[in-house]
């Protein structure tokens, strides 16, 4: 297994950089089922996050490239399971971030009853309470 920084995936991604793009793509082709490559829950967020103020990428754009490092057979994605839900809150929400309903998600499913915030947002969209 190969650990992947969010900088390498998003090259993938985007194909926007003419020297490391084709390195990325590269090491991504080479992985395989025995040889995965490995996305941390960070990196995940982080992938979201660039995606949407970097490159000013549409939720649905974000949703299938999340879905899509998801479903890859040569990945393996940190708490898988908590990622899955957080896009299912991501895709039904208009403005929750991904990486808050992630932490909702992997809260949930560590067995937190419950998990608290400031933010306004992720109160109302991605299932947590309000701390006041």
């Amino acid at each position: 297994m190969i650990g992947l920084d969010t900088n390498v995936v998003v090259r993938f991604l985007a194909q926007d950089d003419p020297a490391q793009s084709p390195i990325a793509t590269r090491l991504m082709s080479r992985l395989t089922r025995e040889r995965p490559g490995f996305i941390s829950a960070v990196v995940l967020a982080e992938i979201s996050w660039v995606l949407s103020r970097a490159y000013k990428a549409s939720r649905e754009d974000i949703a299938g490239a999340l879905e899509g490092l998801l479903r890859a057979t040569e990945l393996m994605v940190e708490n898988a399971e908590a990622a899955y839900r957080a896009l299912a809150v991501y895709l039904a929400s208009t403005s929750v971030e991904f990486a808050d309903a992630l932490i909702a998600q992997s809260a949930a499913l560590a067995g937190a009853d419950e998990t608290v915030t400031f933010d306004r947002n992720a109160a109302a969209e991605a299932g947590m309470r309000l701390l006041r």
